[in-house]
């Protein structure tokens, strides 16, 4: 798996596949992340790839790109500065470098597979994994996995809809994300729980999952025979006694998660204010009958009253 890296390194990692080519530039890690870039020397984690012919100034002094060109007659690459003429930008400098996905995602999902071969295939390219089944602590039964980047951007969520419209998932499916999930505005896919890989992984190696806690964060497929109230789908899904209900709101979510979390530990009592900020609520909705407006089935199972709400059954 490779030596252990910091939570700057990691985040460096998670950052560049947060842009779009999942690329960065040889002067960029130099300048800007010098002491994080050197721990990536033999993990294969970055690879060499071409040049990048922008550069920011080295002479003018601020941080607008300038285009690099060869020049033939001093024989190197450079620019033109209006204040000091030709500046030369050396070699080393234009070099791009690109995540290597094939080292990255067996990575990050190490602990979850007794195998040393763990699967990886391709569903959209540099974008959407499957890595095969998992066991996670605790559940008996395999879970199949995906990774995937960057869901935010419109084209990505689309494809990402299409992928699970041609292969629906077998009960429950985790899409582990590379990239956050935060601002997922969009409908939850049922069957599909979205963790974003920063939010499960070792506190001891920020680039891989903790098997326990990805377990304890999807909380199954499925309701447990055990359970008066279970949810699944990062709250999506929820199970009553033999009733299901669906909540498809990012922010509804939240406060299912929020509410099943006190409901699960015995002290279902909750501050209604606080609920609904740690939701992120904008400060007109201030009751959860404002939070699920347009319907009341939530009323059979949470109630709410003088500034409390809870979870009953």
């Amino acid at each position: 798996m490779g030596k252990a890296l910091t939570r700057a390194a990691a985040d460096l990692v998670l950052a560049i596949a947060a842009t779009p080519t999942a690329r960065i530039s040889s002067a960029v890690l130099r300048d800007e992340f010098e002491a994080a870039a050197a721990e990536f020397d033999g993990s294969a984690l970055l690879q060499k790839d071409g040049q990048d012919f922008a550069a920011v100034s080295l002479a003018d002094h601020d941080d607008a790109p300038v285009s690099v060109t060869w020049s033939p007659q001093d024989q190197n690459w450079g620019y033109f500065s209006p204040n000091v003429g030709w500046v030369a930008v050396p070699e080393d400098r234009l070099i791009s470098y690109r995540l290597n996905f094939d080292a990255l995602l067996p990575r990050v999902v190490a602990g979850l597979y007794a195998a040393k071969t763990i699967p990886c295939t391709p569903i959209i390219p540099e974008h959407l994994w499957e890595m095969g089944d998992v066991r996670l602590p605790g559940q008996s039964r395999r879970v199949p996995l995906w990774i995937t980047r960057r869901l935010t951007d419109r084209a990505v969520w689309a494809s990402f809809t299409e992928a699970i419209r041609r292969r629906p998932a077998p009960g429950l499916r985790i899409v582990l994300s590379l990239t956050p999930t935060h601002r997922l505005e969009k409908e939850i896919h049922l069957g599909h729980s979205i963790v974003a890989l920063r939010d499960v992984a070792l506190a001891a190696d920020p680039l891989v999952v903790d098997p326990a806690i990805l377990a304890a964060r999807v909380s199954g497929g499925a309701p447990r025979g055990d359970q008066l109230i279970s949810i699944a789908g990062e709250g999506g899904v929820v199970y009553v006694g033999k009733k299901t209900y669906h909540f498809p709101g990012v922010k509804q979510r939240a406060v299912i998660r929020t509410l099943y979390a006190a409901f699960e530990i015995g002290d279902p009592a909750c501050v209604t204010a606080q609920v609904l900020e740690s939701a992120e609520y904008s400060a007109s909705v201030n009751t959860l009958e404002k939070a699920f407006s347009g319907r009341e089935d939530w009323r059979e199972f949470i109630a709410e009253k003088g500034g409390r709400c809870w979870m009953f059954y």
